[in-house]
């Protein structure tokens, strides 16, 4: 019963208060804090130093005190405070209070002893001041609370209920003390016994002085809220100029925001499936449209959250605020190579042979793109590269063949991506140029039209030395005084000694083939029938000096 008339009364005196003042009214703590003078220890013979000023111990910004708790049992009593802490609930808007307990720094720094409390004023109650009992040290705290509904309308601290105490009954009893009426008690000042007389007393509580904020009437602040989100005016599906693709398939709608009690400042934001910003300036009282607004054309339900931006806890999602049209773009189920390119080409490499351009190489990642790839087989790569990997081991629209090998030598990199499975190819004539060579110093091949001109100029040579032998004949008989032959149209020829000298011919062709291949020269396919002509030619040139060279 009693709780119930106390329930009565706290709504009676509550509703008063509002009738009388015409609109809602709540609890705020006041920001202003008071001080009660203190009440220090007694200094003796036994405990001679005078109490030393301690730190402030107030309750968490918004909270009230409601309790206290703390710690007995020291040099001067087994009863005795050695600290004590209080217990504090937050300050609802509507009056009530808080369900976690938050406690003060200590009075005291002391821990001998055994905890002592906590101990709490009633439902709905905090403290408005408190009687002690002191001596050498604080030996006891007695609590008075009080109704909020009570303080809150002004009705005397004085009046109030006594609460169960913490300590003993040692020390000298104190006058209760009270916050001025309209006030509760938020925190205290401390004082500590400093020693070192008596051993063991250092820290111990010696003396508080209470701290009191007033409790304000205050017009109640309505919260914010955002009471619904939805659509309007949906058109229908656009496919922008690309009906094979669905993915930028998008339709507008208008979008409306009803709200109550907006913040004065920032933004009113939409986001989801659609994002959208205005500024609260340009906003209505209750609502807001946001016109034309674009989201995707998917069929799906269209998911919106509205959010105030001074006020995040202000908002509000609607998963389902209407249907998005379908799309209205057929996808493509074509398989389609898009393109074949290279990258991360790396420096030629001349294999270990330097003197050999042939085997230069250099690698690269080549990438290939595509789309609707077929379900089996498997993606090759020709060309100046060679590979192939499983379709199943693609990601979705791309594949990359890392560290490739191809040729260096400095041509276009030409490249083909097929799938196995279907006719799906694209040809790259120029996806990069290939590094140039890097054997620099490898001897040079002979083509055809070389070899051509080699034997060309042996023949010439060997005219040009069978003339000049014979002229040099003639000259020579003629002075000599001896009859000089008539010309011969024929080449000189001796037909024994030009087979006696045609295999040492060969054999030193051979020698300097051979030592040429230990260079890192190849053979190629004029190389044999430039050197047998060739041969040839330089055989019938040494036979011919070897003779003219006896006929002298």
């Amino acid at each position: 019963m009693n709780k119930l008339f106390t329930s009565i009364a706290l709504c009676f005196a509550a509703g008063l208060f509002f009738v009388q003042s015409g609109h809602a009214q709540c609890y705020q703590l006041g920001t202003t804090i008071g001080q009660l003078s203190p009440i220090l220890k007694n200094p003796i013979g036994f405990c001679p130093a005078p109490a030393q000023t301690g730190t402030v111990c107030d309750c968490p910004a918004g909270y009230v005190a409601v309790g206290y708790e703390g710690i007995e049992g020291n040099v001067y009593g087994p009863m005795v405070l050695s600290q004590f802490k209080l217990r504090c609930k937050q300050l609802n808007p509507d009056g009530t209070l808080g369900a976690t307990v938050m406690v003060t720094c200590s009075n005291g720094t002391s821990t001998d002893g055994t905890p002592d409390g906590p101990v709490d004023a009633a439902p709905g109650q905090a403290l408005v001041g408190a009687e002690v009992r002191i001596g050498c040290a604080m030996d006891a705290v007695y609590g008075y609370s009080k109704l909020l509904s009570e303080v809150y309308t002004g009705q005397p601290n004085a009046m109030s209920n006594v609460m169960v105490n913490i300590g003993g009954t040692g020390g000298s009893p104190q006058t209760a003390m009270f916050a001025p009426d309209g006030n509760v008690i938020v925190g205290m000042q401390t004082y500590v016994e400093p020693g070192p007389n008596p051993p063991g007393s250092a820290g111990i509580t010696a003396g508080v002085a209470w701290r009191y904020a007033p409790l304000l009437n205050v017009p109640c602040v309505t919260a914010c809220s955002i009471a619904s989100i939805s659509v309007s005016n949906i058109s229908a599906c656009n496919n922008n100029g690309t009906p094979s693709n669905p993915n930028d398939d998008t339709f507008t709608a208008n979008v409306t925001v009803a709200y109550s009690d907006a913040p004065a400042t920032g933004t009113l934001n939409l986001s989801g499936d659609a994002t959208a910003s205005i500024a609260v300036g340009s906003i209505g009282t209750t609502s807001y449209t946001f016109t034309g607004v674009t989201m995707s054309a998917d069929g799906t339900p269209i998911a919106l959250t509205a959010t105030f931006s001074a006020n995040p806890a202000c908002t509000l999602t609607n998963n389902n605020a209407g249907t998005a049209p379908v799309s209205c773009s057929m996808a493509s189920t074509i398989c389609t190579v898009n393109s074949v390119t290279a990258g991360n080409l790396s420096f030629c490499n001349d294999n270990g042979t330097p003197n050999n351009s042939t085997d230069d190489t250099f690698t690269a990642d080549i990438t290939v793109t595509f789309s609707n790839p077929p379900a089996s087989g498997t993606l090759n790569l020709t060309g100046s590269a060679t590979a192939s990997v499983p379709v199943g081991s693609l990601g979705a629209g791309s594949y990359t063949f890392t560290g490739l090998t191809m040729l260096a030598n400095g041509q276009p990199i030409q490249l083909t991506a097929s799938f196995s499975a279907t006719s799906c190819t694209l040809t790259n004539a120029i996806a990069e140029v290939a590094p140039p060579s890097c054997s620099l110093g490898g001897a040079t091949i002979p083509t055809m039209s070389e070899w051509g001109l080699i034997l060309f100029a042996l023949i010439i040579f060997s005219m040009a030395l069978v003339f000049g032998m014979k002229q040099q004949q003639i000259l020579a008989m003629g002075n000599n005084g001896r009859t000089m032959a008539a010309p011969s149209s024929m080449l000189p020829f001796d037909k024994v000694l030009y087979f006696k000298v045609l295999p040492f011919v060969y054999l030193t062709i051979s020698v300097v083939f051979a030592i040429m291949m230990a260079f890192g020269y190849e053979l190629t396919k004029a190389d044999i029938p430039g050197s047998l002509l060739a041969g040839g030619l330089i055989a019938y040139l040494v036979q011919f000096v070897m003779k003219s060279k006896n006929s002298q």
